[in-house]
């Protein structure tokens, strides 16, 4: 779950990137390379979704995905 939060940190630094400077043509670049690892982490994360979880990694889940929630409507503003 760590690294998944992280691949989202990713994006919203790009998206923030690019709020900032639209006309900046790396984020181009940026973007790119972190579609091209998109797949990989869905595949990666439906893997652990689908795993039986406990009450401790039920809740760490929830908490992720809350917070990556949060994130993700705060560059969507």
């Amino acid at each position: 779950m760590d690294s998944y939060e992280e691949f989202f940190d990713e994006y919203v630094a790009i998206m923030k990137k690019y709020k900032a400077n639209p006309t900046d043509l790396s984020i181009l670049s940026d973007y790119a390379k972190y579609m091209g690892q998109y797949a990989d982490m869905m595949q990666k994360f439906e893997k652990w979704e689908s795993e039986d979880l406990n009450t401790a990694e039920a809740a760490y889940y929830v908490d992720v995905q809350a917070r990556i929630t949060q994130k993700l409507l705060e560059v969507a503003n």
